[in-house]
């Protein structure tokens, strides 16, 4: 991909986080502290929280 398809295809920095977001949902969140697959995002903070320990961590 050229720096010109990816400006056409993620023009400012919101499409990048839905991309970001999009890709990483589909391979998976894992906790870094427990190994917990169960997670939900913090919008406000933009980042992923474990259902299991609470540890907050960006994706």
């Amino acid at each position: 991909m050229t720096l010109i398809d990816f400006l056409t295809h993620l023009p400012g920095e919101e499409s990048c986080k839905q991309k970001f977001k999009t890709c990483h949902n589909l391979v998976g969140v894992v906790c870094p502290k427990c190994g917990g697959s169960s997670h939900y995002c913090e919008k406000d903070k933009e980042r992923y929280e474990c259902k299991h320990c609470k540890n907050g961590h960006h994706a």
